[in-house]
C-alpha cells in the first residue's frame, strides 16, 4: 500500500469543473473553476488571484514555474467561444489572452517555458510570452484537439476527426468520427498519425508527450478499460477494467515515468488510487482515499499528491 501523510487540508469552494495544478517546485498549487487562485502547498495561505471569466478546462504551469496558463471548456449554454490566457504566476498579472470561435480546452508549454501553444480552429495557436507576441499558427488536418503536449522537438495532439465517416447500421446512416494521436514537428509537419478508433473518452497526455492514458470502449464485448498508449509506436496496454458508472481520474508523474489513476471501487465506499511504473507497467502501489474526491493533481518530483472533493482540498506527501 502507498502511504499518504497529510501535509495540509483547507476548505475550498468547488465544482465538478474545478481544476488543479502543482507548480514545478511543488511549493504552490493553483485551484479554480473560473477565477482561480494559487495557494502555498505547505501552509494553505493564498498567494495570487487570477481573472478568468470562463469555466476551466485546464490549468498548467510553465516548466520554469514563471507562467500559469488557463484554457476554457465548452458549457454549451449558449455555444461557447474559446479563451486562453497566460499570467505571471507570482503576481497574477495578465500576460497574454486570445479568443477563438470554439472552446480551447487544451494547451501546453514548450520545454523552454515561454512558448505556449493551444488548439485554435483548424490548428494550434501560439504565443511567445517572453516577447509578448503571437506565433504563426500550426495547421492541423481536420482534427478537433482535446489533449496537447510538447514532445520537446514538436507537439503531440489527441483529438477527434472533425469530419466523420458515414456507415450504415441496421438500416440507418450513422456518422463515426475516429480519435487520433497526431505527432507534429516544430514547424507543424506531421510525424505520426495513429488511428485509435471511435471509443475514446477520459484521457491524459503525459507532459513530455510520450504516453497517452485513455478510457477505451470495447463495443464488441461491451467493456471499458483504461489503456496506456505509446505515442511513438502506437503500442497499447490495457491496465484497468472500468465498471459501469465509474469515471477514472488520470494523471502522470515525473514526466511519463509514473501513471496514476483514481476511481471508485465498485464493491466498497471509497476511491482507490493506483500508481504504475510505465517502463514495465508494474503496479507499484495503491491507497484508499475518500469517495468524495473528484479531482487529482500530482507533483511526484516532490512526492506530493492533492485531492479535491467535499469542499476540501487535501495535500499529501506520498511515501
Amino acid at each position: 500500500m502507498i502511504q499518504l501523510e497529510p501535509v495540509r487540508s483547507f476548505p475550498l469552494e468547488e465544482y465538478l469543473l474545478t481544476r488543479m495544478a502543482f507548480s514545478p517546485d511543488g511549493g504552490e498549487i493553483a485551484v479554480g473553476h473560473k477565477q482561480f487562485r494559487t495557494y502555498n502547498a505547505e501552509t494553505g495561505a493564498a498567494r495570487a488571484e487570477f481573472a478568468f471569466p470562463d469555466f476551466l478546462a485546464q490549468l498548467r504551469y510553465s516548466p520554469d514555474g514563471r507562467w500559469l496558463a488557463a484554457a476554457n471548456v465548452g458549457d454549451n449554454h449558449p455555444a461557447t467561444r474559446g479563451r486562453v490566457a497566460a499570467f505571471d504566476a507570482a503576481s497574477g498579472a495578465a500576460r497574454w489572452q486570445a479568443e477563438a470561435a470554439r472552446p480551447v480546452e487544451a494547451l501546453a508549454f514548450a520545454p523552454g517555458g515561454s512558448v505556449l501553444r493551444w488548439n485554435q480552429g483548424d490548428g494550434l495557436g501560439g504565443a511567445d510570452l517572453e516577447a509578448g507576441q503571437a506565433l504563426p499558427a500550426l495547421a492541423l488536418d481536420r482534427l478537433q484537439v482535446r489533449g496537447l503536449a510538447s514532445s520537446g522537438a514538436g507537439w503531440v495532439c489527441f483529438g477527434r476527426e472533425a469530419a466523420g465517416e458515414v456507415q450504415q447500421v441496421e438500416g440507418a446512416d450513422l456518422v463515426f468520427r475516429k480519435f487520433r494521436l497526431l505527432g507534429l514537428d516544430a514547424q507543424g509537419g506531421v510525424k505520426g498519425n495513429l488511428d485509435l478508433g471511435i471509443g475514446a473518452g477520459v484521457h491524459a497526455l503525459s507532459p513530455d508527450g510520450k504516453l497517452l492514458a485513455v478510457e477505451m470502449v470495447d463495443f464488441k464485448n461491451n467493456e471499458r478499460h483504461v489503456s496506456l498508449i505509446d505515442v511513438e509506436t502506437g503500442v497499447e496496454a490495457n491496465l484497468l477494467p472500468l465498471e459501469a458508472n465509474t469515471l477514472p481520474v488520470l494523471e502522470f508523474g515525473l514526466g511519463s515515468e509514473y501513471f496514476l489513476c483514481m476511481k471508485e471501487d465498485a464493491e466498497a465506499n471509497f476511491n482507490l488510487l493506483r500508481v504504475w511504473r510505465t517502463s514495465d507497467l508494474k503496479l507499484v502501489g495503491e491507497a484508499r482515499v475518500g469517495l468524495a474526491y473528484h479531482s487529482l493533481a500530482a507533483c511526484l518530483e516532490h512526492s506530493l499528491v492533492a485531492f479535491l472533493g467535499g469542499g476540501q482540498l487535501e495535500i499529501f506527501a506520498l511515501g
